[in-house]
This record gives C-alpha cells, structure tokens and sequence, in this order.
C-alpha cells in the first residue's frame, strides 16, 4: 500500500469512527453528514467522496465493523454449525472487551435506516444454507425461520439488547447466546421447527 492509499484508508476509517462516535455520543439516530464531517476533521464534501448516499455509509460501517471483529478472532459466518453456541459465547464476549461502541452505533443505524447492511444480509443467507445443509431438509422456508431465531443470539442486534436493553454484562450475554443456540440447534436436529402458515406457503 503506498502513501496515497494509506492516507485515504486513515480518512475513511476516521470517517467511519466519527459516525460511531457521533450515533453514540449524541444519541441522535438520524446524524448529519456535517456533524461526522466535523468530527473526523474533514469537510461534507469529502464524505460524500468516500460515501455518495447513506446505504453506502451504511455498508462501509458495517464492514468496517466486521474488520475489527476479525481482528480479534470474532467470525459469526463459519458454517461449522455445531460450533456455533460456543462461537455466540465466544462472539458476545469479545464484543463487549473490543467494539462495544462499534456495535451499538451500528445497531442504532440500522434502526434508524430501517434497512440491514450488505453484510448482515449476505451472512444470513450464508447461514440459511448451513441450516439446511446440516440441520435439514426442511419444507421451503422453515430454514430460514430457523435462522433467524438463531441469528438473534450470534448477532451485534442480539448482543446489543442483551448488554444495553436488558443490562446483562457481556459475559453474561455470552452463557445466555450459548444456552439459547445450543437449545435452538438441538430442537431444530429433533424436527421441533417453526411451522409455515398455509398462506405463507402460498406466498412462497
């Protein structure tokens, strides 16, 4: 990487901070560009550079979430579904010791946007397929209500509820994600799955 590279990734990732910072800080959920602009020391303009409309913003938080989660061994995506209450231990543990601020704003966002990042959607997805492929085979569409009642333990959104709505330490939430997912596995091995209604059937 050289100087200009170096020196753009350092604006980006200054940007990206300062909207952590300005969702958390000031509890507004619907932050202006200009108030991150300030915080990171650069103008409006040079934000909407790196980031023409706010589903960019968006996904660039989100992903930059994810690199400072891999940077501490936090990989929510691995298919090893039998790992995964121990991973969601594991993942709530370290959320709370190295980005706690990270994932609350971005919980905030994603509230306030009414729309999950690119990343949130394709671990999803990535996961739907592991439940299916491990856990199934299940009628069209019950993977993916199986999924989603994991994905609220072995996420930032079930994470943030947890420590902030709830006051569980992180440690605490970590047992807590464990216990449910282990739970949530075993059921869905045993068949106990959610069931569609005809009308959902009908809807695909």
């Amino acid at each position: 990487m050289n100087l200009r590279q170096q020196q753009m990734e350092q604006t980006r990732r200054a940007i990206l901070e300062a909207l952590a910072a300005e969702i958390t800080e000031s509890g507004m959920l619907d932050f202006s560009i200009q108030a991150v602009a300030d915080r990171a020391g650069v103008t409006h303009r040079t934000v909407y550079n790196y980031f023409p409309t706010r589903e960019e913003l968006n996904d660039a938080f989100a992903e930059h979430v994810e690199e400072v989660l891999s940077e501490h061994a936090i990989e929510p995506a691995r298919r090893d579904v039998a790992n995964w209450p121990q991973m969601a231990r594991e993942a709530c543990e370290m959320m709370g010791d190295h980005a706690s601020h990270l994932i609350s704003a971005y919980v905030m966002m994603t509230i306030a946007t009414g729309m999950p990042a690119r990343v949130f959607r394709t671990r999803s997805k990535r996961m739907e397929k592991a439940v299916e492929d491990e856990l199934g085979p299940f009628e069209p569409g019950v993977a993916k209500l199986v999924t989603s009642a994991i994905r609220m333990f072995v996420s930032s959104a079930g994470w943030f509820l947890m420590t902030t709505h709830h006051g569980l330490t992180p440690a605490e939430a970590g047992r807590v994600s464990e216990w449910a997912v282990k739970a949530l596995l075993d059921a869905a091995r045993n068949g106990e799955v959610p069931e569609r209604s005809e009308k959902e059937k009908r809807d695909g």
